[in-house]
Parts: structure tokens; sequence; C-alpha cells
């Protein structure tokens, strides 16, 4: 790992530390380093900065089983990207923490406009082929806005807290290379924000796209690196893998980077856990709701309306089922059909599930329905006309191992019914993901019980599921990915937001005089005869 010392950052007053300028030969040598004299300087810089991260990866132990000749040991596309980006890196830690801001407002700006947007939305679309086109938009311009909202109410560079009555303050520095995979659910989404936390904690971020995200995640990548040229900064800083995609480039990446983002499928998720680096792994399965019957059944029908269908469930909050008391059950599949919703009969359900047995390891099958419309699923399941104008489907499963008990991914919802409070938790608890979960319920009470049997990462509460991710209304910060902490093999519980890809250090000084400052050492006892 590359040396991470100060960042140039003065410690403040409230330590009782002098406030020191860097001299003028500091401020020119951290200039000189930080830019090639000319493209073959810049080049021989990449070519030096690979051979070192070759050699690093070959020395490195293995810690947790892997062989000695793992994908780390050898040169690839991946050590390329890697040496590349550890170079924009470097530059871009010797930056002054206001001109990062900046530069990261000027990069917002840039992905956030309507245009772009709307471009971004529609390459998304038409490549992946998942998601309502429309909504594509929506979601995109949303997720923005609101990690822009959290990048100017959290600093994460240079001094982000200072507490004058313990005399302490915290100083935030870069991770360095973060390595992030990109999945088919969220192309456009999770490359543009990452850019943006990334940048704002002075790192460099390599994107690994899914086969079926290439165009889209290129597409994000030259409008950010446009947005860096533009206002002075390294292109290198964001960047992503060389097409073709290959699993074994992706792992490489993982395995080369600082800090890795491994959101996407199980087999995304399990390479992100065992590549020995710090990580985010997740592989969202959908928010699992309670409903405690207190709460009207239209209203919560409305929320997970909301949730099941936005985007065609394309969302990693996206609402997949509901467990209420039995005596609801009625009421909110009624009140579900009143929204819009499609209630399968025995003999349709049997026919969804061997829909979704088809091929569900292999996220571009054509029979895939994540992502999809309702319309499109109501035609691979042969449902009558009436079901084709439906805006979701309705599912009462058999029981907790029905391979309908959740139904993330795709515009449909499962309720279940259990004799009480108690049992409908239990059950939620052992259906739902731990990134995320939903409650519906009119007692503060409920909503403590809840969180501590399901304990996930984040938890809401009278709100659709995908409310999870952030909104203005709710106090969360936007978070591109949600993690569900050790229970979901991960080393982030809740979201990824911008603090977590950068590295702090909080500096203490003594705010009480010395009462015997004749003394020299740390006191009488360990001063030794």
């Amino acid at each position: 790992m590359k040396d991470r010392t100060g960042e140039g950052d003065d410690p403040g007053t409230a330590t009782g530390l002098d406030e020191v300028e860097p001299t003028e030969r500091d401020g020119a040598a951290a200039t000189e380093d930080a830019e090639p004299t000319s493209a073959v300087e810049a080049d021989a810089t990449t070519d030096s900065a690979d051979t070192d991260t070759v050699v690093e990866g070959a020395a490195r132990e293995p810690t947790d089983g892997r062989s000695e000749t793992g994908a780390a040991d050898l040169p690839s596309r991946a050590s390329l990207a890697v040496g590349t980006a550890r170079t924009a890196a470097d530059e871009l830690a010797a930056w002054d923490p206001d001109d990062v801001d900046a530069l990261v407002r000027s990069v917002g700006e840039r992905l956030a406009d309507r245009e772009t947007v709307s471009r971004l939305a529609r390459s998304a679309a038409n490549e992946t082929g998942r998601g309502h086109p429309g909504t594509k938009a929506e979601k995109v311009a949303t997720a923005l806005d609101a990690a822009r909202q959290t990048l100017r109410d959290a600093p994460t560079a240079g001094v982000v807290d200072r507490d004058g009555a313990a005399g302490t303050v915290t100083v935030a520095g870069p991770t360095g290379v973060v390595g992030a995979a990109v999945p088919a659910t969220h192309p456009v989404v999770i490359p543009a924000v990452l850019s943006l936390y990334g940048l704002a904690a002075r790192n460099a971020v390599v994107f690994a796209p899914s086969p079926s995200t290439v165009e889209t995640c290129d597409v994000v990548v030259e409008t950010v690196r446009r947005a860096l040229a533009n206002a002075g900064a390294p292109t290198g800083a964001v960047s992503m893998l060389p097409a073709p995609p290959s699993k074994p480039e992706t792992d490489a990446l993982f395995e080369r980077a600082d800090f890795v983002v491994a959101a996407g499928s199980e087999a995304t998720a399990t390479a992100g856990q065992r590549c020995g680096t710090p990580n985010v792994a997740t592989s969202a399965d959908g928010v699992v709701s309670v409903a405690d019957g207190s709460v009207p059944a239209e209203a919560v029908a409305t929320r997970v309306a909301v949730g099941a269908t936005y985007d065609f469930g394309a969302h990693p909050a996206s609402d997949a089922a509901v467990v209420t008391v039995s005596p609801a059950v009625d009421q909110l599949c009624a009140a579900l059909e009143a929204e819009g919703g499609y209630v399968l009969d025995a003999a349709e359900r049997d026919r969804f599930r061997a829909l979704l047995d088809e091929d569900e390891t292999d996220e571009n099958a054509e029979a895939d329905p994540r992502g999809n419309s309702p319309r499109w699923l109501a035609a691979a399941l042969d449902l009558p006309s009436a079901a084709r104008e439906a805006a979701f489907l309705i599912a009462e499963p058999d029981g907790a191992d029905d391979r309908l008990a959740t139904l993330s991914g795709i515009p449909a919802i499962a309720v279940h019914g259990r004799s009480g409070f108690d049992a409908a938790t239990a059950l939620a608890a052992e259906i739902g993901s731990p990134h995320a979960a939903a409650v519906h319920t009119t007692q503060q009470r409920r909503a403590r019980q809840v969180a501590e049997r399901l304990a996930p990462g984040r938890l809401v509460v009278n709100q659709a599921g995908i409310a999870a991710t952030g909104t203005r209304s709710n106090g969360f910060e936007a978070a591109p990915v949600l993690s569900g902490g050790t229970a979901g093999g991960s080393q982030l519980c809740g979201g990824l937001t911008p603090d977590r890809l950068a590295q702090t250090t909080t500096v203490a000084a003594t705010t009480v005089a010395d009462e015997a400052s004749h003394r020299n050492g740390a006191g009488d006892t360990l001063r030794g005869p």
C-alpha cells in the first residue's frame, strides 16, 4: 500500500496546536510530483506504477487460503488500469479540500444536467433491456440530486470534525483506488454516484461493468472524464476496465484495489468477500416488510406498490414481500389489487415458479424476468388479458421455502400471513435480506422490535422500501449501495456514504495546563530509577 501521510490540513486551534501554513517549497514539490511534464513521462509513470502493483501483488501473502498464483499475481488489463488510477489518486491526494469540493460540484453539475441524464437513461434502457425507460431518467436524476446534497452536507477531505471540549479534530484522507462492479440493474447510478463519492474523498475509481452494462458505463465514465479535464484534474481518476468484461479481470481489480464495492449478482458479492481487500459486498434481494395491521391496508398497499413497481422493480431496495397478521391478508391483497395488481391463482403461481427456476444463475438469460415490464411477465406466464394490463403481480406463497417467498427485481410482490405480530416478524427475519427492511405500524415499540429482530442495515417506517436508499424526507444519506454488515458478509452495515471512502485520523492535544511543567516524561510511575 502506498504511504498515506498528512494532507497538509491544519488540525485547528481547538486543540491548542498552532495554525501552520505549508511552505512555498512544499507546494511546489506537490505540484512537481503530481503532474508529469510530458506524455512520455506520464506513460512511464503509469508503467512504473503498474510494475510496482504487480510486484506488490506477487509479494502479498495469501490471507484466506487463496493460491499464491491468483489473479493479483498475473499482469493484466486490471493491473494497467489500477496503475494508472493510482497515479491519478496520488495527484488528487495533494489537492486542497476546497479545490476538491469545487471539482466535485463541477462533475456533479455535468452529470445532473437534464440532457445528460436523459442520454444516460436511454443508454441504460436500450443496452440492458431492464427497467422502465421513462422511470430511468427520474431514478438517475433523483439519485444524483440526493448524492450531491449529501456531499454538500458531509465533508470528506481535510478537517471534517472538531470537538473543542474534548480537544480533538478529525482529519480525512484518501483511501487510494476504489474498484467497483457495475450491475445490470444500476448501470448509471452506481458509476455516477460512486465517481462523485470517490472524488470527494480524493480517491480514484475503476469500474468493472457487467456484460450488459459496458456501453452505458463507458458513457458515464467519459462524461466524468470530460468534466475532470475541464477542471484541470487527472482524467485517470475515473476509469473502467477495457472491454470485453471478464470475471478474472474483475477478480484481479478487486485484489489490487484499496477498497472494493462488489454490488450485483451473488457471484460478484462472493468475489468481493473473498478478494482480501476491504469491501462493501452486497447482493441485494429486495426489501421484506412487516405490517402489524394497525395501519390501514390501503396505506400499506400504496407504499408497497410504489416499491414493487418503481423502475419495474429494478432497484436494490424494491419491495419484494410483505408479511402481515393473518386477519389482514385478504384486506391487503384486495387493496393491492385496487392499486393495479393482479392476484395469481394456484396454477399461475406454479408457472411463475417454473419461470423463476428456469435459469436463476444466468443474469443474461432470455427468460430472466428481472427489470422486465409487467406486460412481459404476464405474457411469459401466459396470463389472461386482465393481467396484461396490471402494474404488478401478487402472489401468496406456500411458506418460507417457496420459490415465490420473495420477488425481488421484478414488478411483483409476495404476501404472507402469520398468526400474530411476533410470528410475522420471525418470518420476515427468515426470508428477508440484511441490507434493508420496512415496517408498517403506528406503534414505536413494534418498530423497535423489528429493528432488533431483523437487524437490517437500514429500516424504514411507513414508507416504500426504496426509501431506504435515502430521500429528502427520511433523513438517510443518499446511498447507491446498501449492505447488511456481517450478516450479509460485508464490512458495511447500512448505506455506502462518502465518508466510507475516506480514511480518518483523530488528532488530540491536551486542553489542560500542565501542573508540573518541571517534570519530563510521562510521570514518576514510568520514569524509572
